[in-house]
């Protein structure tokens, strides 16, 4: 029997063969014994025989849960790789992949196939998931068959696609992006607070818990000051800290673009480290006035600084410590060092090309 809600309830647990919440009397219905007859009959609808069956239900067992997050109103597609199907039980023995593999998934608006391969070679399931509005929370089950008959499931997934409010932000590496966004009260007041996927990337204020007011909106500021250059994704999450609950979700996609490179430095340093890891290089306040600026870089597993922060005079001219971790093999490495004001702004950034060779 395939049927299934198609989405989470966030007030309670949902049986997943019904619409109604799950009760103790609910249960023990869905899984009461029941008799059905079958009845065989000729072109003349006259019965020739009849089969008594009893059926006991008996709840699956979940081999493997794949949760996934896309942003609300699109299509989700994903490709999972099955595992060796002799390793499946139930498979042939000796079958290896030879055998296709079907799939049927509970929900009827989901596409979901496999893909047709030579002999031997590894088999890949494609769904195609139709996401709805933000907040929902999709929930589905897919059974993954050997034989053509598919009479018994040798696999039984369980999938949540959980549908994200997406916004997109265009930063650049290493200089700090400021937005805002509304967060509406639901029907009753809550006690929340808002987590950050990447809290070293991406701060919240406010960050500490808050009253929730119902019906009411709150603004939540967030900055961004992403590491790397290209794409990637956050997520804001506010929790209901009472209840241990889910509020709402945010898709955060940033598209990161390089700085502009003010000066360029190439440096051969041992492998293991040593005394040659100690770099010095110096930096001149341009403005006429006392100012204090903020060292950071993009790669903290491989440079530190001696001092963070550098508090020069009008016109004056600073020197900035570096320190090179140890690193075990040969190669080039680049690192980005970005001196930023008060405000998070950008003021310069320098390249490190460093070059680890053996003594």
């Amino acid at each position: 029997m395939f049927k299934a809600d198609q989405s989470v309830n966030p007030q309670g647990p949902v049986d997943p063969f019904r619409h109604e919440p799950k009760t103790k009397a609910r249960m023990n219905d869905a899984f009461k014994p029941r008799t059905l007859k079958v009845f065989f009959k000729s072109e003349d609808e006259k019965p020739l025989a009849i089969l008594l069956l009893k059926v006991e239900p008996q709840p699956h067992v979940i081999n493997k849960t794949f949760r996934f997050h896309s942003p609300e109103q699109t299509f989700l597609k994903k490709s999972i790789r099955l595992p060796p199907l002799d390793t499946l039980p139930g498979a042939p023995v000796g079958s290896g992949n030879s055998v296709k593999a079907l799939v049927r998934c509970s929900d009827p608006n989901i596409i979901c196939d496999t893909k047709t391969t030579q002999p031997g070679e590894p088999q890949d399931i494609f769904i195609k998931v139709p996401v709805g509005a933000s907040p929902q929370i999709k929930r589905f089950f897919m059974s993954v068959y050997l034989d053509p008959f598919m009479a018994r499931p040798v696999q039984i997934w369980q999938f949540y696609i959980h549908a994200l409010q997406r916004v997109d932000v265009s930063a650049v590496e290493g200089q700090t992006s400021r937005f805002s966004l509304i967060l509406k009260g639901t029907q009753a007041s809550r006690l929340v607070q808002c987590y950050s996927s990447h809290p070293q990337e991406m701060s919240l204020y406010p960050s500490e818990q808050v009253m929730l007011a119902a019906g009411a909106t709150h603004e939540l500021n967030v900055a961004i000051r992403p590491m790397l250059e290209g794409f990637k994704y956050f997520y804001i999450n506010v929790v209901d800290i009472e209840f241990h609950q889910l509020v709402r979700t945010w898709l955060i996609c940033v598209n990161s673009r390089a700085p502009m490179i003010s000066r360029a430095f190439e440096l051969v340093l041992p492998v293991g480290g040593g005394k040659g890891c100690s770099k010095k290089i110096t930096y001149t306040n341009p403005y006429p006035h006392r100012k204090t600026f903020v060292l950071r870089c993009n790669r903290d597993d491989l440079l530190q600084f001696k001092d963070t922060t550098l508090d020069i005079e009008g016109l004056g001219t600073a020197t900035i410590g570096l320190r090179f971790s140890p690193v075990m093999r040969s190669g080039p490495a680049e690192i980005l060092v970005f001196i930023n004001d008060e405000d998070d702004k950008n003021e310069e950034t320098f390249k490190v090309s460093a070059l680890y060779q053996r003594v």
